[in-house]
């Protein structure tokens, strides 16, 4: 059985119409992760937003509106369990790769392993949301050794959604599984137009709009039976126009 929910035809949303929604997010640092802070602190729909990372997200700014709670390791993510407490959602925008954690074993602690303990943070405070990026093609059942890193990466990130929906409950969970993502482009400029009109990349700052603007439309005090997962940048930038 099937319980993922690919179209945007087959789970309408409710518009919600409160506002100063509190948001976690970890993975902030990242290209998705930097541009998901940049439009949240800008939206009016959003209260407060605290990010857990190693580092600041934004270099020598400050917002009234973000709580930035510095770590030096994701080992002492435990020690900041009091920061998720009364958030709204908890977005997990963790992404690496083998090369750049080092090794098959720091990319698995990664990407499952991190994602697992802030699933466990934000399942005991209470937050109702989640809302995590994925890859297309994710399985956690596949068959992979740590030699081979298609197959590795495809069972983890399959293994990093299961942290929302099997090892942890909550309300509602969105899934992101775009293609190839674009970090950096000019706007307006013909790379654009041509990634616009394949859907053949899909510009990180279109998918951060797409998470918030999944955010922000539905329901988030419901509970839904199965996770939204929006498969394909076509559909993930089809989030934007409702």
């Amino acid at each position: 059985m099937n319980l993922y929910k690919k179209n945007l035809s087959e789970h309408p949303r409710g518009v919600r119409t409160d506002k100063s929604k509190k948001a976690v997010v970890i993975g902030a640092t990242g290209a998705t992760g930097s541009q998901l802070i940049k439009k949240l602190l800008d939206s009016d729909k959003w209260g407060k937003i605290t990010t857990i990372s190693r580092r600041k997200v934004i270099d020598d700014v400050s917002h009234n509106k973000l709580n930035e709670v510095i770590i030096d390791s994701f080992d002492d993510l435990p020690s900041t369990a009091e920061s998720w407490i009364g958030n709204d959602i908890f977005f997990n925008c963790i992404g690496t790769t083998r090369s750049i954690a080092g090794s098959a074993k720091a990319f698995v602690d990664i990407e499952f392993g991190m994602s697992l303990k802030a699933a466990e943070l934000a399942s005991n405070a209470g937050i109702p949301n989640a809302s995590v990026i994925s890859a297309g093609g994710a399985n956690a059942q596949s068959w992979a050794v740590d030699w081979l890193q298609p197959l590795l990466y495809i069972k983890t990130i399959g293994q990093k959604e299961e942290t929302l929906t099997k090892h942890f409950r909550f309300n509602n969970v969105s899934i992101f599984r775009p293609g190839m993502l674009i970090r950096s482009y000019k706007k307006g400029s013909p790379l654009q137009e041509f990634f616009n009109s394949t859907n053949l990349g899909l510009p990180v700052d279109l998918l951060a709009s797409s998470m918030i603007r999944d955010a922000e439309s539905s329901s988030l005090d419901s509970e839904n039976a199965v996770p939204f997962v929006y498969t394909g940048n076509s559909c993930i930038k089809s989030l934007i126009d409702l």
